[in-house]
């Protein structure tokens, strides 16, 4: 299988990992803090007005969760998304012993899942999750019909289970996505009230079943674009729909895109394009 490197590039886009946060692009992230001008007491404060320091390094993970023995007895590495900086992982207290499939809830944190284990999918409060397993040091999955999806710049790699885009085959409330790589897993739909084509989104599994989160720019409805939402939710198409182009997408203006670049297609998703300006 081949699959393009560039794509979670192109899409801009991060899964909404199990905490209530989003993880929002980083661009648009480094646009707000621009904006906000920096809080008081904040790094800022500590430079003189004409000082060229950097901003101090972002948290680097102090394990791997596909490895065993990188944290003390009693704890487990987790993916930890609540931090000053964003995502990392890091070791945390072993609370539970709940394997892939079983129900769970983040405390704090850690979670009641076993080591090598997260709470995924849970709603605000940190509850109705579900155990999934972390891929194996090599990207390996065991269980049938999973496959290893990677996200967060390579911080987290899970198994979930493999999907068309096309069909939906995913349990109910959740749909199938792609991850940075190109690869599409069912993940747990959180859009809301939310996520019809032309709404704003923040992370790909931010829109409804059947569609993705696009750079707004991309997408032709109102409120999307340079002055609008930074990100739009947009229908993934066939790029062997038989109809007139202009009928294959919500809106004339719109086109059935390829959603690979030509030589970086996954096999057996040669026909997935996304509807784009």
């Amino acid at each position: 299988m081949i699959w393009d490197a560039g794509i979670g590039d192109r899409l801009g886009v991060a899964r909404l990992q199990p905490t209530a946060r989003a993880l929002v692009w980083l661009t648009f992230s480094l646009a707000l803090a621009c904006e906000s001008g920096g809080a008081p007491g904040g790094f800022e404060d500590d430079l003189g007005a004409d000082s060229d320091a950097l901003p101090p390094d972002l948290p680097q993970a102090e394990c791997d969760p596909r490895r065993s023995g990188d944290c003390e007895a009693g704890q487990k590495c987790s993916h930890v998304t609540d931090t000053p900086f964003g995502p990392t992982n890091r070791c945390v207290e072993l609370l539970g012993e709940g394997v892939a499939g079983d129900s769970c809830e983040r405390v704090g944190d850690s979670d009641t899942c076993a080591n090598h284990h997260l709470c995924w999918a849970t709603d605000p409060d940190g509850l109705d999750g579900v155990c999934i397993s972390f891929c194996s040091p090599g990207l390996a999955c065991g269980g049938s019909g999973e496959v290893c999806s990677v996200a967060t710049g390579g911080l987290l790699s899970l198994c979930l289970t493999k999907c068309d885009p096309f069909f939906q085959d995913c349990a109910e409330g959740w749909g199938c996505y792609a991850d940075d790589y190109g690869v599409w897993t069912c993940d747990k739909d959180q859009s809301g009230d939310a996520g019809a084509h032309g709404d704003a989104c923040a992370c790909i599994n931010c829109c409804n079943p059947g569609l993705t989160c696009v750079p707004g720019a991309l997408v032709d409805a109102e409120g999307c674009g340079v002055e609008g939402a930074a990100g739009c939710c947009t229908e993934i198409c066939d790029l062997d729909d038989e109809a007139p182009p202009e009928m294959v997408c919500p809106t004339e203006a719109e086109r059935c895109r390829a959603f690979y670049d030509a030589g970086a297609v996954l096999m057996g998703y040669e026909r997935v394009g996304l509807c784009e300006l």
